[in-house]
């Protein structure tokens, strides 16, 4: 069903060709930009990711974007996976930003 160009991780593959999020049977929709945050943070398991890498590599770097830009977006896909498994998959780094870890957060 998925090619080599999907992304794994744990029960959640991301499918980039039809660009739709599966946890186990299920299909998480996810925004344009929810998809390719978690596209970066899966591609980037267990790397603290700064706020400024994030809209670097997943914005347009010529937008104007306010400091909670990040924040906002990050939470919304958080709030999505939560209700899927009911544990927080991406944890906060205070003062740094954000990382997609192997360890699950209770």
């Amino acid at each position: 069903m998925f090619d080599e160009g999907s992304l794994k991780y744990r029960d959640y593959v991301l499918d980039r060709i039809s660009r739709r999020l599966y946890y186990k049977d299920t299909t998480i929709p996810l925004k344009n930009k929810e998809f390719s945050l978690l596209e970066y943070f899966m591609m980037n398991i267990g790397r603290v990711l700064t706020r400024i890498q994030i809209i670097e590599d997943v914005w347009d770097r010529n937008i104007c974007w306010n400091t909670n830009t990040v924040d906002v977006h990050v939470s919304r896909l958080r709030s999505k996976l939560f209700k899927q498994t009911g544990t927080q998959l991406i944890e906060t780094v205070y003062c740094v930003g954000y990382i997609l870890n192997e360890a699950i957060i209770e």
